[in-house]
């Protein structure tokens, strides 16, 4: 047994072991979720325990986010690497990254965010090139263009966040089509639909700050899910088919 075998299988194990520990944020009494209908009705049980574990496994790409990627040896083991289909799909979108662009400019008054719209998750790189192929161009926009009226009214939300003071580090994660989607552990229900972003701010306060201005604005019918994933990040989920929160309720 080489010497480089003994020190990959220590390092899955030690993956292994960190995957378990995000997990437990299922069952966290701090990660309770609240889930509402459109009409604001609470929805079936069943449906509920699917978003829980959905949006539980968002949470752990999240955590690994925060802390750094998983070495890339250890994540092309398990790399699901994407069809011709889903690559067309892709290349299909680059195709309008410029129309994207010039939209989310005329419709947020010119805001640089649009720009980090396009750009998945810097800290997903090598997810994302051992998806796609070290040659592909790191940006993703939805081919559909009606999806588009969900990661510029986040872009409108942000600005309205900051006209209030709150600091905004970074956009990213509005598009994460299959199977990337899959390779950062992100739940299926939300990004690879295109209707959600995900927002870093300054420090973890400032994204408390965030989340209560963000629950007003989804009581008044602007977003329909926000996500508070313990750190600075948050999920702004405008368009999401389940309209709940995850992670923190609003009061």
């Amino acid at each position: 047994m080489t010497k480089n075998f003994v020190l990959t299988l220590i390092m899955i194990s030690t993956v292994g072991l960190a995957t378990v520990s995000c997990s437990k944020a299922e069952g966290d009494p701090a990660y309770t979720e609240q889930s509402l209908s459109s009409d604001g009705d609470s929805q079936a049980t069943s449906e509920n325990s699917e978003t829980a574990q959905s949006d539980s496994e968002d949470i752990v790409e999240h955590i690994h986010e925060e802390y750094g990627t998983i070495n890339t040896d250890i994540q092309e083991l398990g790399c699901v690497k994407a069809t011709t289909k889903q690559e067309s799909f892709v290349e299909q979108g680059l195709t309008k990254k410029d129309q994207f662009l010039a939209q989310c400019a005329e419709k947020t008054g010119n805001s640089a965010w649009c720009n980090q719209l396009v750009r998945p998750n810097p800290s997903s790189y090598n997810k994302f090139s051992c998806t796609y192929g070290s040659e592909q161009e790191h940006i993703l926009v939805h081919p559909d263009e009606w999806t588009w009226q969900y990661p510029i009214a986040a872009v409108n939300i942000i600005k309205d966040l900051e006209a209030k003071g709150i600091t905004v580090s970074m956009i990213y994660n509005w598009w994460r089509p299959e199977p990337y989607n899959k390779n950062v552990g992100g739940a299926a229900g939300r990004h690879p639909y295109g209707t959600s972003v995900d927002v870093r701010f300054s420090s973890n306060s400032m994204a408390n700050v965030a989340f209560k201005e963000l629950c007003k604005m989804r009581k008044a019918g602007r977003l329909r899910a926000i996500g508070h994933y313990g750190s600075a990040s948050l999920h702004i989920g405008v368009g999401d088919k389940t309209a709940n929160t995850w992670g923190k309720y609003c009061n």
